[in-house]
């Protein structure tokens, strides 16, 4: 499933889809979405799903060379296992990517920061 409206685009990956199908789908709304300035990435708050995970930030991330700012969604529980994934995910992208003027940070469903893990957000963002 995918919506857009005049500056967002959203990529939904379907219950029963494997994440190999939806990544090629998402690169390819990814070719298509042109300059894009902020990434935010949403997931399931209770699902452990590290490597499918990490492989679809560096897609995004491989697919998006412009883009500065990558927000970190994995609901609003910091002690889920999605918060501990993407907080290792944040700080591990960082120091693969270096500096690179990309800001990581984790955030919930609100924007609101994780208690727990804010730590990690700045340390992610420093």
């Amino acid at each position: 499933m995918s919506t857009q409206a005049r500056d967002v685009q959203v990529v939904i990956q379907r219950p029963d889809e494997h994440t190999s199908t939806f990544q090629s789908r998402l690169q390819e709304q990814l070719r298509r979405a042109g300059d894009v300035g902020t990434a935010v990435f949403v997931a399931s708050s209770s699902a452990t799903k590290l490597a499918p995970r990490s492989s679809l930030l560096r897609a995004v991330l491989g697919a998006l060379p412009g883009v500065r700012r990558v927000v970190l969604c994995p609901g609003s529980d910091p002690q889920a296992p999605a918060a501990r994934e993407l907080a290792g995910l944040s700080l591990t992208l960082r120091e693969l990517r270096g500096s690179g003027g990309i800001t990581f940070s984790l955030e919930g469903p609100r924007g609101e920061p994780l208690r727990g893990l804010a730590r990690l957000a700045i340390d992610a963002a420093a």
